[in-house]
């Protein structure tokens, strides 16, 4: 018999080596191949198909007819080789095949379609295999389904490794199963080795079992949670982070994963603190420039003879002011080089002085107290040299030095004046001498020595270094 008269009597004739029977002669049998949700196949042991149901022929597309008879090399011929070493070792150990993938792309088809196997032999009368039966469960699109899954984790552990924030991810119950790139740079501590629920061990003891507490409630609950806590890094400092745990919830409201992240706070505390910090101090020095201003206010008063000159006095010491208050501002407070200070106060007379004023002293850091008093304190000595002093004469000259003294724990000052008209002592002594004698020495815990000799002005002060 030709191939082909074989396949057309045995296709005429559907019959079925199930102990002899025709196919169509077991109901119970028919009925689950019609109407089964999966693939089914019986395949003699030479791979050819004796029966099989339409679900199966949809991957190759070829009608039920067109399979009977026929081998799977002419029917899936990109699958023929994978069918035959299954069926052949089934022949030969006697034992089912389970589980095995499959995937093809058939010729009226854009996309692969994927199915899961399982092979089960036939045995006849006398034990010997007389054909396997096959199960073929499509999983195309739970395939696909984890294959968007897969992606969608991907860009989500690489969003996460963007970030500057320690993320994790945890099962249902709590436990954690992926930390991200930063977890691990802050902790110092190598990839995998913190999985579960040890996260809360970085945890400030402080804070570790209210935190604990907290958490355990969000799992019991499903609330999210929140809170302000510590955690350790790989230096062994504890740093604030903002720590947020959020449920991820399927279509029927079940949580079946949590996302933590912990956002670096501290600069943001240092911040707030420094804010603090420059208010307090700002309600401090305004109360010590109104006290000040209010000082100047009374002595300028006292020492002028009618309004105008009161105004224009009154003015030009609240500008020294200023500058000193210009040089805090900028430097938020901190303090000012001693360099700036003595350039604000002396601003006013370069034009007419210029290269005239020696400026000597190494780099120091003066503290606010310190650039308030000492900015007065010049100013009234510039103001003295420029109407009386060496810069009111042409070939006047200022010398200002400051140091450290051997010990390093105090700032001694120099003015010194030149070449200007003869010095003889005031009759009076007025808002300089308050200035520089009485305000600047008690406000610095200083001692100082104005001396009008008649050579020229000289101003000695001392101060710890402190102040």
């Amino acid at each position: 018999m030709s191939k082909n008269s074989h396949h057309d009597a045995f296709a005429g004739r559907q019959s079925s080596p199930f102990f002899g029977l025709p196919f169509s002669q077991q109901p119970a049998l028919q009925l689950i191949y019609d109407s089964a949700p999966i693939g089914l196949a019986f395949l003699s042991t030479d791979c050819r198909y004796l029966q099989i149901n339409q679900r199966l022929t949809e991957i190759c597309g070829i009608s039920v007819e067109g399979h009977l008879g026929r081998t799977v090399r002419e029917c899936v011929p990109a699958l023929a080789d994978s069918v035959e070493a299954i069926v052949r070792s089934i022949v030969e150990s006697g034992e089912p095949v389970t589980g095995i993938e499959v995937a093809g792309q058939r010729a009226d088809q854009v996309d692969e379609r994927s199915w899961v196997t399982y092979w089960h032999p036939l045995h006849g009368r006398n034990g010997e295999i007389v054909g396997i039966n096959v199960a073929a469960e499509e999983i195309t699109e739970r395939k696909r389904a984890e294959a968007a899954l897969k992606a969608s984790e991907q860009q989500f552990h690489t969003l996460a490794d963007s970030i500057p924030q320690l993320v994790w991810m945890a099962e249902a119950d709590g436990k954690i199963f992926w930390f991200n790139n930063h977890w691990y740079g802050y902790t110092g501590i190598p990839a995998g080795e913190i999985l579960g629920r040890d996260w809360n061990k970085l945890l400030d003891p402080a804070v570790a079992r209210k935190a604990s507490e907290h958490w355990a409630r969000s799992l019991a609950t499903g609330t999210a949670f929140e809170m302000e806590l510590s955690l350790c890094g790989k230096d062994g400092e504890y740093r604030p982070f903002l720590t947020r745990v959020i449920p991820l919830r399927d279509t029927n409201d079940i949580i079946y994963r949590w996302i933590g992240t912990h956002i670096d706070i501290s600069e943001q505390i240092r911040r707030e603190e420094h804010i603090r910090f420059i208010i307090d101090e700002l309600s401090h020095r305004t109360k010590n420039l109104l006290a000040v201003v209010m000082a100047v206010a009374n002595q300028t008063a006292r020492q002028v003879g009618d309004v105008a000159q009161y105004q224009a006095r009154f003015s030009e010491r609240l500008t020294a002011l200023a500058h000193c208050h210009d040089l805090l501002v900028r430097d938020s407070w901190h303090g000012a080089s001693f360099r700036d200070l003595v350039s604000a106060q002396l601003k006013p007379f370069h034009e007419t002085v210029e290269g005239r004023i020696e400026v000597v002293g190494p780099p120091i850091i003066l503290k606010p107290d310190a650039v308030q008093n000492l900015g007065l304190a010049f100013h009234e000595l510039a103001t003295n040299a420029s109407k009386h002093g060496a810069l009111s004469a042409p070939d006047g000259k200022v010398s200002i030095q400051w140091l450290f003294n051997d010990a390093g724990d105090k700032v001694h000052v120099r003015w010194c004046e030149s070449g200007g008209p003869v010095v003889a002592p005031p009759q009076r002594r007025g808002f300089g001498h308050v200035v520089i004698e009485q305000i600047v020495p008690r406000a610095l815990n200083g001692v100082g020595t104005l001396d009008f000799s008649p050579a020229g002005v000289n101003w000695t002060f001392e101060f710890p270094s402190c102040q």
